[in-house]
């Protein structure tokens, strides 16, 4: 069962399907200024292989196979730092080659390894954050623990231990991180030995950044929500442009009645939840859902004017499907967080687990998408409203998607 939590945590469901053939003559692959990883699994869909490659053509529903990508670590995304920057994790259960490994997109738009950090065994990596060029941090989540690095050279700075902020019967677990005002807020997942929440609670730590100092731990019961973060999304806590932090809960994935998704806020020049701002997902109604709520938001992308695009993930979308690593159940969605509603797009597909890549490219929100008819990406245009699907098809599910033409 800690397996299965574990993996719902980190996918929230996951998926294998036999795919047709690709005819290699109708397949690309070429360096570029949009990134996208795919996703390759086992017949359980529990395991598997990644894939991460630069493209230039997002067009014409082209399809990219995965003979010029470079590897990447099993239920893991990469992650691009406003510095371009790109990091590359190893498997998040484990595995042979434990480095992460940094990259940039060279002169010719291609990937290029600019150097790598031996990571500790067992320590599902995830999360990078850069303070400054010469200073960055990234979670080791099985260990309770937050390494410093710097990023020029990939060589270690220092530590921190966060094991002695754990609750009782729980593993600390930091998850996403983010940088402000020379704060680093790190989410305290708080998880059991099912990898699941045990109450109704949000934590984070806080640290220095000038000399990584413990400053606090702040914790909310009042909100009624918990599970700061999705531990592999970075996207899971953002930044508006009123300078508000913003936290994507996703509780116990809908699997335990009481222990609700949401979204938390910390206001510009504080340091503390908000508890005036309440936005429990778990009881709010979703315009064009069939089945009304949704369990969680598992991918995020904040635009502007407070307005957040998402994949929002219901267990009610397939419910004759038992098999959670099959089913169907990620819907995209626009959350509106100063009013606090959600709202389906109608006319984009519901995809699987690993098919939740979610980006910006040319003003466009771009969907990935594992359907039951392709394997590729979508596009929303929130101008006019305009819906674009199957504008490049992929080998594997698409699990990540970065485009530096915003």
């Amino acid at each position: 069962m800690k397996t299965k939590y574990l993996f719902l945590a980190i996918a929230f469901a996951s998926i294998f399907s036999s795919c047709k053939k690709e005819d290699e003559n109708d397949s690309q692959s070429a360096a570029g200024k949009i990134l996208f990883s795919t996703t390759v699994t086992n017949p359980s869909g529990d395991s598997g292989s990644g894939y991460l490659q630069a493209i230039s053509n997002f067009s014409g529903g082209v399809n990219y196979d995965n003979r010029n990508a470079i590897p990447l670590g099993f239920g893991s995304y990469p992650c691009v730092c406003p510095s371009g920057n790109i990091y590359v994790f190893p498997d998040y259960m484990g595995g042979t080659e434990l480095k992460l490994k940094r990259y940039i997109l060279n002169g010719s738009q291609q990937l290029e390894l600019q150097g790598a950090m031996t990571l500790p065994a067992n320590s599902s990596a995830a999360i990078v954050v850069e303070a400054s060029a010469d200073k960055a941090y990234v979670c080791c989540q099985s260990l309770d623990l937050i390494i410093a690095f710097n990023p020029r050279t990939m060589t270690e700075l220092s530590r921190i231990d966060v094991s002695s902020l754990r609750n009782e019967g729980v593993s600390a677990y930091p998850g996403a991180m983010y940088v402000r005002d020379n704060i680093l807020y790190v989410a305290l997942e708080q998880y059991n030995s099912q990898w699941m929440p045990v109450e109704n609670a949000i934590e984070m730590a806080l640290y220095n950044v000038t000399d990584d100092s413990f400053i606090k731990r702040i914790r909310n019961t009042s909100l009624g929500i918990c599970g700061p973060t999705r531990p592999i999304d970075n996207q899971s806590i953002f930044e508006d442009e009123n300078g508000d932090l913003y936290i994507n809960c996703v509780g116990s994935f809908g699997y335990i009645p009481g222990l609700d998704a949401g979204i938390a806020r910390i206001k510009k020049g504080e340091t503390e939840f908000d508890p005036s701002y309440t936005f429990n997902l778990t009881n709010t109604k979703v315009d064009g859902l069939k089945c009304d709520y949704l369990n969680i938001l598992a991918k995020c992308q904040y635009t502007s004017n407070g307005i957040l695009y998402a994949y929002g993930y219901a267990i009610g979308l397939d419910p004759e499907n038992t098999n959670t690593y099959t089913a169907r159940t990620g819907a995209p969605v626009i959350v509106d967080l100063y009013n606090k509603t959600v709202k389906v797009i109608d006319g984009l597909p519901h995809t699987n687990g690993h098919g939740i890549a979610m980006g910006i490219h040319k003003g466009k929100i771009v969907y990935g998408s594992a359907n039951e008819e392709y394997n590729g990406f979508c596009t929303y245009d929130p101008n006019t409203g305009n819906i674009e699907s199957r504008v490049i098809t992929v080998t594997g599910f698409p699990s990540f998607f970065y485009s530096f033409e915003k």
